[in-house]
């Protein structure tokens, strides 16, 4: 998210999150996910640079002429607003 606040050129950002990921993209799905899930939970509160990050993490997923798993993406984006949806009333 920090890349998406500080509004860093898009190309390296990704670029280096590709490189953190080290060719992971299920980590990349995962985070890209729980991120747009959170946001989805409760968007009034949230300025929107949870989306922006997540759309950096799936720009930053596939590699070698593959996609990002959508499904693993998808799944993960129903645990993120699950885990909003839930601190939004104070649960764990």
């Amino acid at each position: 998210m920090r890349y998406a606040a500080e509004r860093r050129n898009l190309g390296d950002s990704i670029a280096e999150l590709r490189e953190i990921a080290g060719g992971r993209d299920d980590i990349l799905a995962e985070a890209a996910g729980i991120e747009a899930g959170w946001w989805y939970a409760s968007p009034a509160t949230h300025a929107g640079y949870e989306l922006v990050a997540a759309g950096m993490l799936i720009m930053a997923g596939g590699h070698e002429g593959r996609p990002l798993d959508f499904n693993a993406l998808e799944r993960w984006t129903r645990v993120g607003y699950e885990r909003g949806m839930r601190s939004r009333r104070g649960e764990r």
